[in-house]
């Protein structure tokens, strides 16, 4: 609150820029100080674990970006979760596909990164982050057209209320990383030649070749560090090869069975009925089809056989 305020009496955007990067070194700082020193008083945001899933920030109309920083200078876009509400800077979140390509329209609906990674397995749920979502930076642009190399670090502290939940099995600890322009919104993604280390060993993150974009059915998993990290300060870094915009975080997550994510499949009453999908499936493959003959037009099915995974929402 005192970091707004002086926000709001300063002119001088850059000296305003530079006590908002003091600010966060500090808090940093501190951490580490008090971790090493044994006090338990660092637990400011002693999160109450709940069984049912609520991993909103509770910022909402705050700004809240993977950049960094809070200032309410350049233009902001809001997360449409009414749980959420935080806001982000259009410059930071809002990637075009080319990198010279102005941005010309905002999606009608936008999810801030933690409301993206919620839902984006449901098999997890985020009962709190231990590294809010950060961007990953490149140092240099390479003039050779090779991918640039990409790095995001943290160093974050697991509470013994943490520690100890991690006894039971149900919970784990999951680094997570998304694209940022992803057209499929609620996916993990990581990027090309990921390098994942923990407290200074390296962690696997995918199952697929360095040089591939993506996994089975597309997406990307998290990769689970609960046996790499301890109570007090870890650290934490990834890296990758690849010119495309990622954000990378650490969350605290509880496990549900197949029949809990079965349940959340939506019964046919509550959905569309049967008979109209099979009517506009077979439109796709050129069957005969009664009604709107152009409704589908926008529609691709492709005759193939695949396995579905049910993270796939």
């Amino acid at each position: 609150d005192l970091v707004d305020r002086i926000f709001h009496q300063l002119s001088d955007e850059g000296v305003a820029r530079i006590i908002d990067d003091t600010y966060r070194k500090m808090q940093i700082s501190e951490a580490a100080d008090l971790a090493i020193m044994g006090q338990s008083g660092l637990d400011i945001c002693n999160v109450k674990v709940e069984m049912e899933a609520e991993d909103s920030l509770n910022l909402g109309g705050k700004i809240f970006c993977p950049c960094g920083t809070s200032l309410p200078s350049e233009s902001k876009i809001q997360c449409v979760d009414p749980r959420c509400l935080v806001q982000q800077h259009i410059s930071c979140v809002i990637i075009p596909e080319k990198p010279m390509e102005e941005i010309r329209l905002l999606p009608p609906l936008f999810f801030c990164e933690t409301c993206r990674i919620k839902r984006a397995d449901p098999f997890w749920i985020t009962v709190a982050h231990l590294v809010s979502p950060m961007k990953l930076v490149a140092s240099n642009i390479p003039t050779d057209g090779t991918n640039p190399l990409q790095k995001a670090e943290a160093a974050f502290h697991l509470t013994k209320a943490h520690s100890d939940l991690l006894q039971n099995t149900e919970y784990d600890v999951q680094a997570w990383c998304i694209l940022l322009n992803d057209k499929v919104s609620f996916r993990m993604q990581w990027p090309l030649h990921a390098e994942l280390q923990v407290n200074g060993l390296l962690v696997r993150t995918v199952n697929r070749p360095g040089t591939q974009l993506l996994g089975s059915n597309g997406r990307d998993d998290g990769a689970l560090i609960t046996l790499y990290i301890g109570e007090g300060v870890n650290q934490i870094s990834l890296s990758g090869c690849d010119i495309r915009n990622f954000c990378f975080g650490v969350r605290l997550v509880k496990r549900q069975t197949v029949a809990q994510v079965l349940s959340l499949v939506p019964k046919e009453t509550a959905g569309e009925v049967f008979e109209d999908a099979l009517t506009r499936v077979r439109r796709c493959f050129g069957g005969v089809a009664t009604g709107n003959e152009d409704g589908d037009s926008d529609l691709e099915i492709i005759a193939d056989s695949i396995i579905v995974n049910l993270r796939c929402p």
